[in-house]
C-alpha cells in the first residue's frame, strides 16, 4: 500500500481523471485541493481534512475515513460512493440525500445536522455516533443499528424501520415525536 503524507502533497497528481488504488493518505489537508473527477479504490484516509470539499464526479469505492474532518460535504455530488467506512470522523452538515448506502459503517462519528432524507441505509451501523439534528425523512432504515448512537430523532411514520435496532433511552424520543407522553 502506497502511503502519502502532508509532506508529499506537492508531488501528488489530483488532476481530473487521476486514480488511486490501495493508497493511504495520512494527515493531509485537502481543503485547498480539487478532487473533482478523481477516483479512489480501496484507499484509507487517516486524520485528513476534507471539509467543504466539492467532490463533483469523484468516486470512492471501499474507502475508509478514520479520524477525518468531513464537515459540509455533499456526498450526492459524487459519481460513485460504494461501501465507505467512517470511523471517529466529523460528518456534520453533510448530505447523503437519495443515496444507496447499504451496510455503511458510521462508527464513533459526529453526524450532526446531516441529511439522510430518502437515502437507503439498509443494514448500516451508527454505533456510538451523535446524530443530533440529522434528517432521516423517508429514509430506508431496515436493519440499521442505532443501539449505541444518540440524539437521533425521526418520524417513524415516514421511515422504513423493519429490523432496526434501538436502545433505551434514545428510542423514547421516537415515541414522543409521535405525540405520546412517556413517564420514566
Amino acid at each position: 500500500m502506497q502511503t502519502y503524507t502532508d509532506s508529499d502533497i506537492e508531488t501528488i497528481d489530483f488532476s481530473p481523471g487521476a486514480e488511486f488504488e490501495d493508497c493511504e493518505f495520512k494527515r493531509i489537508d485537502f481543503t485547498q485541493l480539487s478532487l473533482k473527477s478523481t477516483s479512489f479504490f480501496n484507499c484509507k484516509f487517516t486524520s485528513c481534512n476534507l471539509a467543504n470539499q466539492p467532490l463533483v464526479n469523484a468516486s470512492f469505492r471501499e474507502v475508509i475515513f478514520e479520524g477525518c474532518n468531513l464537515l459540509g460535504i455533499n456526498w450526492c455530488a459524487l459519481k460513485r460512493l460504494d461501501q465507505p467506512k467512517f470511523h471517529d470522523s466529523r460528518l456534520n452538515l453533510t448530505s447523503f440525500q437519495w443515496l444507496k448506502l447499504k451496510r455503511v459503517e458510521f462508527v464513533k462519528c459526529a453526524i450532526v445536522d446531516a441529511d439522510f432524507s430518502e437515502a437507503d441505509l439498509t443494514g448500516s451501523d451508527f454505533s456510538e455516533s451523535n446524530l443530533a439534528g440529522a434528517n432521516f425523512n423517508a429514509a430506508t432504515l431496515d436493519g440499521v443499528d442505532f443501539r449505541t448512537s444518540r440524539d437521533y430523532l425521526f418520524d417513524l411514520r415516514k421511515a422504513k424501520i423493519k429490523g432496526t435496532k434501538f436502545s433505551f433511552p434514545y428510542v423514547i424520543s421516537l415515541i414522543t415525536a409521535l405525540g405520546a407522553e412517556v413517564e420514566l
